[in-house]
């Protein structure tokens, strides 16, 4: 099933937030874990710059990002967290990875029960055979 428009605009919006005021962290092609305890820095950040986000802009545009496929894919398969500045701010343990796990299990998961709910259903046919009676 194909995204609402409304939904892929919210997407366009987080990227432009997000890359475009902290690029250093935010790459939504290749994202990388992030440290925990960003959204803090990034409204903190925020405040110090002048920028007009509050703390519910900020945590819905980092909420679509970490609900990502990609996203939890790279905290799957990482070691180490990054802050604000790109640069190490925590490790990712092992509980942190397993949920990744189940999150992109059921990730995919719900990805091919809508794909096959948005396919057509195969209508039964009657059975066509003819006899010679």
């Amino acid at each position: 099933m194909a995204l609402s428009e409304a939904k892929k605009q919210k997407q366009r919006e987080a990227k432009a937030l997000l890359e475009g005021f902290w690029g250093q962290a935010f790459k939504f092609s290749q994202p990388k874990p992030l440290k925990v305890g960003i959204l803090e820095d990034m409204v903190e950040d925020a405040k110090a710059r002048n920028l007009p986000f509050d703390l519910e802009i900020i945590k819905a545009a980092l909420k679509l990002y970490v609900h990502r496929y990609l996203y939890q894919k790279a905290v799957r398969k990482g070691s180490e967290r990054i802050g604000l500045d790109g640069q190490p701010a925590g490790e990712i343990t092992d509980e942190q990875k397993a949920y990744a796990k189940t999150q992109t299990k059921n990730l995919d998961a719900e990805q091919k029960r809508r794909k096959k709910a948005s396919q057509p259903q195969n209508e039964a046919k009657p059975d066509v055979t003819q006899s010679d009676a």
